[in-house]
Parts: structure tokens; sequence; C-alpha cells
């Protein structure tokens, strides 16, 4: 009886092995499909300096602590340690600066979103704040529908959604919320 015991249970133990072995295979598709959906970067860059130039001349600068690239259907850099981007006007001067905790550029439709903390300033030294900002390079326009505070030499402006040419120096404030006129101390 101990031997036919035990030889039922050796052969149960076995078919069984034998069943998941062949239950399991590998679909080359589904493996494709399955790490298109893991979303890893191609590229991983430290300390990065970015030219861009227009016309063989300089027209932004961007620098950041780190950028990731990914690929896909909608090709993305992610900048998760923040970015800092200059601008030029065609003389080489610095027209704009735009600085933020965190940006994500997408490749295909040219735009940058800017998060965290954002501060862009113009070249007549005036200052825009707020938590989010669109730059789109294809319409050469800046824009968000957030808060914003817009500090000028005597004053500082507070609303809501603001829209500029790439330069800050054109801007249309949608829904002020409040002008504070600022004393100079003699």
């Amino acid at each position: 009886m101990r031997f036919k015991n035990g030889h039922i249970i050796k052969s149960i133990v076995v078919s069984f092995g034998t069943a998941m072995l062949f239950s399991c295979q590998t679909n080359p598709q589904q493996m494709e499909e399955l790490s298109k959906e893991i979303d890893e970067p191609v590229i991983s860059s430290v300390d990065v300096t970015w030219f861009y130039t227009k016309n063989g001349q300089a027209s932004f600068k961007l620098n950041t602590p780190k950028m990731l690239r990914f690929e896909g259907k909608e090709p993305y850099v992610e900048f998760p340690q923040g970015l800092e981007l200059h601008s030029f006007e065609q003389e080489g001067g610095q027209d704009a600066y735009l600085r933020a905790d965190h940006a994500i550029q997408q490749v295909n439709d040219k735009l940058i979103e800017a998060k965290g903390n954002v501060l862009l300033q113009n070249a007549k030294g005036e200052k825009l704040e707020t938590e989010f900002l669109i730059w789109d390079e294809l319409k050469e326009r800046i824009y968000t529908e957030e808060f914003v505070k817009i500090t000028k030499e005597r004053q500082v402006i507070m609303g809501e959604g603001f829209e500029s040419d790439i330069y800050f120096s054109e801007y249309t404030l949608k829904k002020s919320r409040g002008i504070i006129n600022l004393e100079h101390a003699e």
C-alpha cells in the first residue's frame, strides 16, 4: 500500500508540473505590447545645457539638472528637477527668462508645460509668478488659466489667466483681481 500511495503522489506531482510547464507560453506579440505599456525613458541625462538656434542665431538656452526623454506615439521630454530657459533677441541680449520646479516638453506639439514656482521675467525686469504656465513654441505664445502675480517697477497686479508673446513683452491679463501701487523710498 505504501508503495502505491507514493507512486500516486509522484504521478500527481509530475502531471501537475507538466501541465504548468505547457500552460506557460511566451507570446512575443503580447510581450512587446506589455513592454510598450512600461513608461521608461530612452535617454536620461544630468546637468544638461541645450542651445536652440533659429537661422544660425541663438534663440534659446535651456539648463536642467536632469532630463528624461520618452518615446512612443506622443514622445516627450521631462525635466523632473526643473529647468531654466533663457530667450535671446536677434542682437544676442537676453529677452526673457523662465524657471520652474518641473516641466514637460511635448515633442510633437512643441509645448513646454512648466509647473511649480514658475517665474517668468522679461528684459524690462517685470516678473510673472504662477504655478502653471504653457510655452507654445509653434504659436510663439505663453499662457495660463491659473492665478498669476505680475510685479512691475511700481505695481503688483494679480489675476487669473494670462497670455503673452514668448518674450513676455506684450501681454494680457484675463481676469484682474487687484492692483497694488508701490511707493519707492527716497
